[in-house]
This record gives C-alpha cells, structure tokens and sequence, in this order.
C-alpha cells in the first residue's frame, strides 16, 4: 500500500513538473522593434508648398508617378481686387536619381494641374518646380504613384 501511494506520489510530482516547465517554455521571449521605413521621402520643399500628400494606388499596374499641383487660394476672383491670383502651374521636373521615358499632361484648371510621368525606372528621385516653388520628393518601389502638391501665393 504504501509503495501505491509513493507512486501516486511521483506521479503527481512529475506531472507537476512537467506542466511548469511547459508553461516556461511557451512563454513569448521579447521581440525586437523592426522600425517600418517608408517607401518614399519628402527630402525637402520650399516654405509656401503647405501640402505634400504621397499615395500609392494599389490598382494602377504601370510604374507611373501623377502629380497634381493646386493653388490653395487661386483660382477665384477677389472682390477687393479683381485680379485673379496665379495657378499652380508645373514649370519643370528635374531627376535626381532614376528616369523616366515621357511625359503626359492630364489638366489644367483654375486652380492647377496634373501631369504623369510614364515608364518610371524606380527608386526615382524628382524635383518638381511649381512656379516659383518646388518640392524634393524620392520614391523607392515601383507601382502606380500620386502625388499631391498645394501651394499658397
């Protein structure tokens, strides 16, 4: 009888163990924070750029870059004045780094325009020159881009 219950004993006692080291071993050791970088950059932009918003358009399967310069108090006549403030009016993109084949004007209106550049050769760095400011933007993957510029005169 007592040979039982020294079993019984053990038995228990292993189990015991058994469990305990189970729960050490599961217990999740502290990951490492991976900082997520972005794939693009504004490196720089000129003080009356107000708005540089880059998206990129998961449906678009061509490597392309949409920019869309707007006047953020163009367009509209003043009472006071009766002068119509200037557009936002794309005068250049220079490549810093990657290229480009063509260009392709999509509008213009009251307030600015939009323009594509097609078959771009990713990581692309541009300056775009939006009359007399600019912005410095790089992008790093390849995809269909849109960028948004606004501009205050």
């Amino acid at each position: 009888m007592k040979s039982i219950k020294l079993f019984f004993i053990a038995l228990i006692t292993f189990s015991c163990l058994s469990v305990a080291a189970q729960d050490k071993a599961e217990k999740p050791e502290k990951k490492e924070k991976i900082k997520v970088e972005k794939p693009y950059m504004v490196h720089d932009r000129s003080s009356k750029v107000n708005r540089v918003d880059i998206r990129k358009d998961l449906k678009g399967v061509e490597n392309v870059i949409q920019i869309d310069a707007t006047n953020a108090s163009g367009g509209a006549n003043l009472a006071s004045t009766d002068k119509s403030l200037a557009t936002a009016a794309i005068s250049s993109v220079n490549v810093i780094s990657g290229n480009y084949n063509q260009t392709r004007e999509l509008a213009k209106t009251a307030r600015g325009m939009s323009m594509q550049l097609l078959d771009v050769v990713f990581p692309c760095r541009i300056r775009v020159n939006i009359s007399d400011q600019y912005a410095d933007i790089e992008i790093k993957e390849p995809g269909f881009w849109k960028i948004s510029l606004g501009i205050t005169n």
